[in-house]
């Protein structure tokens, strides 16, 4: 067995050779449509007018331009009014609309995505005036290959399966703010791991109408009611793998809320999720975690709190799959103060851990 160190010296000096031109770059070619073949002025298949922007279906979005015309033009259209996010164009779906009819577009990459390296998607969406109701949430459709389906329905997984030589998974996103917001740009993103043959990207609604949550009122939606929104500045960046070095302390949480102090916060369980990837493509690889607190108050309370607090991290990688015998943890209370207690208190609530490997416990 190659010793845990020295292969993590390995894996960063390969890493930062190989990956250090390609962290931070947008992958998504043509990502905000500002590259077109001609302005808009009428209706015409999204994909003759923008380059690299292809149509999964028989269905087309619309393009819309600063230098448009009439129905196409930028701020005013025939959805609404919208400036661009970024530059001087967008495009616009159909997300919901009657008989299940759906608009998509498909983005190419620069190049295939690197399996096993994390990435990260976002976009801009408005909901253009016009449209009856929002939707609750999106997402994208990883895929290996261009499709078209000569279709106009939902582009749900169970045809997409039916493509043959087709290999493609769905991420969800997440909103900033309300889709229902038509004044502005709400930013979708997300986050994943990438499979490794991954080299163009669909969005649209790629559920039927009866599946797709909704934000409206209690009127029932009625046949004439649809969802449009316009869309705008995708990116998606490849992210550094998470590499932990062996006998090395990292710190988990600082400041543990109070008053319970011991539940783990939304960045927390990021982060021990990371955690959970690392331990998990190391079976090698044991973690110990040690919750510390400050000095206020009685310290065998400040004990069992410390004690709480690294259970809590424990337990969310039981949780996750990682097995009891892998991880140790134990509370410090306010024994271990950082940098001689020369700090505010307040700052020695944190939770730290250490990965080691099982040859050299």
């Amino acid at each position: 067995m190659v010793h845990f160190y020295s292969r993590f010296l390995v894996l960063v000096g390969f890493c930062f050779i190989c990956s250090s031109s390609l962290l931070g770059q947008n992958l998504i070619l043509n990502p905000g449509f500002e590259d077109y073949k001609t302005c808009p002025s009428n209706i015409t298949n999204f994909n003759v007018l923008v380059e690299e922007v292809s149509l999964p279906t028989s269905s087309s979005g619309d393009y819309f331009n600063e230098c448009g015309s009439g129905d196409f033009a930028i701020p005013s259209n025939f959805k609404g009014e919208q400036i661009a996010a970024e530059g001087k164009g967008y495009s616009g779906l159909y997300f919901y609309a009657l008989n299940d009819y759906r608009e998509y577009i498909q983005l190419n990459s620069s190049r295939t995505l690197r399996a096993k390296f994390p990435h990260k998607i976002s976009l801009k969406v408005s909901l253009a005036e016009t449209s009856s109701f929002a939707l609750k949430n999106m997402s994208v459709v990883l895929i290996n290959k261009k499709v078209k389906i000569p279709n106009s329905s939902a582009l749900t997984p169970s045809k997409l399966d039916l493509q043959a030589g087709v290999e493609f998974y769905e991420v969800k996103l997440t909103p900033d703010k309300s889709m229902a917001d038509t004044e502005g740009w709400i930013t979708l993103s997300g986050e994943f791991e990438a499979k490794g043959f991954e080299n163009h990207l669909i969005v649209g609604n790629f559920q039927n109408n009866n599946n797709t949550p909704l934000l409206k009122g209690d009127a029932p939606v009625l046949s004439k009611d649809f969802s449009y929104y316009y869309i705008d500045n995708f990116v998606l960046e490849e992210q550094p793998r998470i590499e932990y070095e062996e006998d090395k302390i990292y710190v988990l949480e600082r400041n543990p809320f109070e008053p319970k102090g011991y539940e783990l916060d939304k960045e927390a369980i990021t982060s021990v999720k990371k955690i959970f990837k690392f331990l998990k493509d190391n079976a090698e690889v044991q973690m110990k975690i040690t919750g510390h607190s400050d000095n206020v108050g009685n310290p065998e309370y400040n004990k069992f709190i410390s004690s709480l607090r690294a259970r809590a991290v424990a337990l969310y990688l039981k949780k996750l799959g990682i097995d009891d015998n892998r991880v140790v943890w134990e509370g410090a209370g306010d024994t271990k103060p950082l940098r001689n207690g020369k700090i505010k208190e307040k700052a020695n609530r944190r939770v730290e851990f250490v990965m080691t490997t099982t040859e050299n416990q």
